[in-house]
């Protein structure tokens, strides 16, 4: 169909990766194929049926990708534990010179 390039667009504008609106545009032409002759064929404007369902196809997948983010709870930036000992062990170094110095 002659909207492929418009489809392209639209869900390129929506999901903001160029292979990702392909797989869009693919997924709309392989439901709209899937379609019986007769549904296809009745429908009154066909651009604008692919355009909404390539429109929800991305909302969908936009909405999965929010459901797939998960919220880490605790610190972002921990430390190694061979880290830890390092920096433990280089303040207890210092503490004996202490005493020793008047």
């Amino acid at each position: 169909m002659s909207e492929r390039r418009q489809l392209i667009g639209l869900a390129y504008r929506l999901v903001g990766s160029l292979a990702e609106a392909e797989d869009v545009v693919q997924e709309t032409y392989a439901r709209w194929y899937a379609m019986p002759q007769q549904q296809r064929e009745a429908i009154e404007s066909p651009g604008g049926r692919l355009t909404r369902v390539a429109s929800r196809i991305c909302l969908d997948l936009l909405g999965s990708a929010r459901a797939r983010r998960e919220s880490y709870v605790g610190e972002w930036n921990t430390m190694d534990p061979a880290d830890a000992r390092s920096r433990s062990n280089s303040l207890r170094v210092p503490q004996p010179l202490h005493k020793i110095l008047p």
